[in-house]
């Protein structure tokens, strides 16, 4: 059965196939960003109408504008946020995409593997203990990132065990969780109080300086990522016939690791931990799409972002007086999801 495809092309340079699915699925996955963003942007501990804030933002000399100073210090608070949030979240699903590939597990994520705890760890140390300033804490959990990663798959190759990966990964983390806490329990109440959030991945004390640098990292990181979905098409095909097509797969996965951990060290360096969103977030997208690698980071990674959001603002906005945390209502949904792709997985693997 042929794929009904739209090919985008600027001269003879560019030519670029999509399938009509993919774009009807990602047309409707940005509309609904987008009423979900507009939705973010009303709605919280006070509300706003559509008319302040059309006031707000296209005629900040209007009466209602001046008058009202709450409306602007309401949207310094929420448009950082919400710009983290889609950043985060595309960037965290881009994350569990590349793993799950490199791995050849379809229950990878940088939290289940302990790579989000061991950059939490570090970044958490060095915040804490050694004063490091912000700019540079995305490096420093990257490096931790990355010494968690290789060492986890390290031991996973060495045991080869069925499941070893996920597994280790998990006591990796259950370690380094137990090690935050302590970083943390350590310190005095107001450092206790000022991270607590942010362990449990929070989006409330985000700012602008906050957006500034994720949007940074998120377009230092765009070229290497979108060149990456042709390194992906061949390891779908194993490695053997990968290696005879020419590539080398062992460096392909390290660079697919490294880009999947240098994607996860600046969110959590600025929300906390977030998980399960790589994992539920490529599934969907697999499920939507069911075409090419590039099609399939694409749709990944807009999924991962409006999951975030939503859960920010659900954990905002619908359980008022209290707030939860994005990271905290992701977790509870991602353990029935990790559950439902796990039995997914199972019998997939029974029925081949």
């Amino acid at each position: 059965m042929l794929t009904k495809q739209f090919t985008f092309r600027l001269g003879n340079a560019v030519h670029l196939p999509f399938s009509h699915l993919f774009l009807k699925v990602s047309l409707c996955l940005i509309i609904t960003i987008f009423g979900s963003a507009l939705l973010a942007l009303l709605q919280g501990t006070a509300d706003i109408s559509l008319h302040q804030l059309a006031a707000a933002f296209f005629n900040s000399t209007s009466p209602l504008n001046s008058h009202n100073i709450d409306i602007d210090k309401l949207l310094e608070l929420r448009i950082p946020r919400i710009v983290i949030a889609l950043l985060g979240g595309a960037m965290l699903a881009a994350s569990g995409y590349l793993l799950q590939i490199s791995s050849n597990n379809p229950l990878a994520d940088a939290g289940l593997l302990g790579i989000s705890q061991g950059t939490s760890a570090v970044i958490l140390f060095s915040g804490v203990v050694m004063a490091v300033p912000p700019l540079l804490l995305p490096f420093l959990g990257l490096a931790g990132g990355l010494i968690v990663g290789f060492t986890v798959l390290s031991l996973a190759l060495y045991v080869r065990a069925p499941n070893g990966l996920i597994l280790i990964g998990l006591a990796m983390s259950i370690t380094l969780g137990a090690t935050i806490e302590l970083v943390m329990v350590g310190g005095n109440i107001t450092q206790y109080a000022r991270y607590i959030a942010w362990s449990h991945g929070s989006l409330a004390s985000v700012s602008h300086a906050d957006m500034a640098r994720l949007m940074a990292w998120a377009l230092g990181l765009l070229t290497p990522l979108l060149l990456c979905s042709r390194q992906i098409a061949p390891l779908q095909l194993g490695d053997n016939q990968a290696a005879a097509l020419g590539v080398n797969p062992l460096r392909i996965k390290m660079g697919l690791i490294l880009l999947a951990i240098a994607l996860v060290a600046p969110v959590i360096s600025i929300t906390g931990p977030i998980a399960f969103i790589g994992l539920i977030a490529a599934h969907v997208a697999r499920r939507l799409v069911k075409s090419g690698p590039g099609e399939t980071l694409v749709v990944t990674m807009l999924s991962g972002a409006l999951a975030l959001l939503l859960a920010d603002l659900i954990g905002r906005t619908l359980f008022l007086p209290l707030v939860i945390p994005a990271g905290l209502l992701l977790s509870v949904i991602g353990v029935v999801g990790f559950l439902i792709i796990a039995r997914m997985t199972k019998r997939q693997r029974r029925s081949s």
